[in-house]
This record gives C-alpha cells, sequence and structure tokens, in this order.
C-alpha cells in the first residue's frame, strides 16, 4: 500500500502510524520508495478500507499510480541547506495541492532542487525545477581577494587587474561566489528558477530539455499549468511527455508555454 507523502516530509506520529499499521497488517517493515515515499507490503486487500481508515487521523492518505500527476519530490533547500536557494517544502506543498493525482496521459513526475547541486535530479523528470541566483560585481566594494574566482566551481570568475569579470555563458547561479564575499562586492540581483523538461529515466531514459534559465514564480506556475495542458491535449495514450517533446518538437512546445 503506497501512502502519499510531499518532498519525503513526514511527521513523527506519521511514522508512528506507518509503523502500527506495517505491524498489524503488513509484514512487520515499510519500503522507502525511489521518489521519497513509504509503501507497506503484503497488505492484504481486504483489509485496504480497515488501514485507511486508521491512517487518515495522522493524515496519511493512498499514493498516486497509473496515468496521473505523481507525488512531488524535493530537497529541503534553504530552510536546512546553507546552499539551498529557495524554499523547496513550501513550494512542492503547493504544487502538490493543486496537481497531485490529476490526469495525464501517462505519469508526470516533478522534482524541485534548492540549488545547481541538484540533488533532486530535476533533469530527469518530466518537470524539474532548481533554485538559481544571478550573480553581479560591485566594483566599489570589491578588494580583488579572489575568494570569489576560488570558490566557483564552474570556473566562470576571473580577476584581471583588479577587474572581475563573471562570464554568464559558463556561471550555474549556484551562488557561491555570493555567500563567499565579505565585502558585498558580488551581489545576487535577481533569483528565481531553472526549469527543465521531457527528462526521464527507465529503460528507454532521455536527457531533458533546458525550458528556461532564470524564470520567477508566478511564471513559473504559468508554465506548469501550460505544460500539463499541452500534455493532455497532445499526448498520445500511454506516452511519456519528453517522448511527446520528440514526437511534436522541442521548439513547438516551448512556444506554447512561453
Amino acid at each position: 500500500m503506497r501512502t502519499h507523502l510531499v518532498g519525503g516530509y513526514v511527521e513523527a506520529n506519521q511514522l508512528r502510524a506507518l509503523a502500527d499499521a506495517a505491524e498489524k497488517y503488513g509484514a512487520g517493515h515499510i519500503h522507502i520508495t525511489s521518489r521519497q515515499g513509504a509503501e507497506i507490503p503484503f497488505v492484504d486487500l481486504d483489509d485496504v478500507a480497515n488501514i485507511s481508515e486508521e491512517m487518515k487521523y495522522s493524515g496519511l492518505f493512498g499514493g498516486a499510480s497509473g496515468q496521473k500527476v505523481r507525488g512531488v519530490v524535493s530537497c529541503q533547500g534553504n530552510t536546512v541547506c546553507n546552499h539551498g536557494l529557495i524554499n523547496c517544502p513550501e513550494l512542492a506543498a503547493r504544487i502538490d495541492e493543486i496537481y497531485f493525482g490529476t490526469y495525464v496521459p501517462k505519469k508526470f513526475k516533478i522534482a524541485i532542487t534548492g540549488c545547481p547541486a541538484s540533488c533532486m535530479k530535476p533533469q530527469e523528470n518530466d518537470f524539474g525545477i532548481m533554485g538559481v541566483v544571478r550573480p553581479e560585481w560591485v566594483e566599489n566594494n570589491c578588494v580583488a581577494c579572489g575568494l570569489c574566482e576560488k570558490v566557483c566551481k564552474a570556473g566562470a570568475i576571473t580577476i584581471d587587474n583588479g577587474q572581475v569579470d563573471i562570464d554568464s555563458n559558463s556561471c550555474i547561479y549556484c551562488g557561491e561566489c555570493i555567500t563567499s564575499c565579505k565585502k558585498d562586492a558580488i551581489l545576487g540581483v535577481e533569483s528565481g528558477y531553472t526549469i527543465f523538461v521531457g527528462g526521464k529515466v527507465g529503460r528507454f531514459p532521455r536527457a531533458c530539455d533546458k525550458l528556461i534559465e532564470l524564470t520567477d514564480e508566478q511564471s513559473l506556475f504559468s508554465i506548469l499549468e501550460k505544460t500539463l495542458a499541452y500534455y493532455r491535449k497532445y499526448g498520445q495514450d500511454g506516452e511519456r511527455f519528453g517522448d511527446l517533446l520528440d514526437r511534436r518538437g522541442f521548439a513547438e512546445y516551448r512556444d506554447a508555454v512561453l
């Protein structure tokens, strides 16, 4: 029996309810799924109504399978991690509340990660969201200490004769240079989300397409709504979203949602 969890977040009383259900109705153990869910194996079909009734008092309900939007997975973002650029649990809960369990031609997986470290692998999902921030050099505050150049994992920062250059083509918007600077010489001038679409693993993996580099929250929700509408309109029965993009062309989809 699969339970519905959002972003891997489980209250202590829910853990107790899962443990009680596993001992009473299952084989005494719980399987943690690859998508941050909890499944109780070996539940008899005759016990489904009883276990559902007992678990609902702790806020646990059935998960999704089949032709539906699956539960949203996420890291903890800036609520815990010092690299996190966005509040991933809050965003995951809002998206899940609107779209979880709604119809799609095959299945639709959404992942949210707090920064370009990509712990939640947004590039491997039908719709991936990554927190990002765009840095900008403030010359008057800079002492050319070189720390930003040293911490930049993308090699996007160079310093020459006291002048800092941030290569926009190489920058991955991780914000490491911003947090490392003690002089406020590099500031985050724009923060938001990078969106990936069409990724999947499984028997026939597909690399994602980067839809947009940096967008705001209002646009994010608009793009997600239009993406699901596009999938429902043009997707064939049993067709994954990435396969739809290959069939009709990414450019057509991009124009439709942007």
